[in-house]
């Protein structure tokens, strides 16, 4: 997830990447560490924006600070 929490709990969404357990060696992924409850890699260029209340979403990890700042760099030349 990308978005702040108040932002989140204001709109009732959040801004987040999807994380897919199909690596393909895209330019855009961001693998995740090894013990996290989640593995596979972040797909910095899929920003979507989701209803994680209508989705039921639950929270499971917090993204290490390394894996979310890579994701925005990978971001940076997309939208700047």
């Amino acid at each position: 997830m990308l978005s702040h929490g108040a932002y989140n709990n204001a709109v009732g969404l959040c801004i987040a990447c999807p994380i897919t357990s199909k690596v393909k060696g895209y330019p855009f992924e961001v693998s995740l560490p090894s013990g996290l409850p989640v593995y596979g890699v972040v797909l910095a260029d899929h920003i979507k924006s989701v209803d994680w209340a209508a989705r039921q979403s639950e929270f499971i990890c917090e993204c290490p600070a390394e894996v979310l700042e890579d994701v925005l760099q990978k971001l940076e030349p997309l939208i700047y």
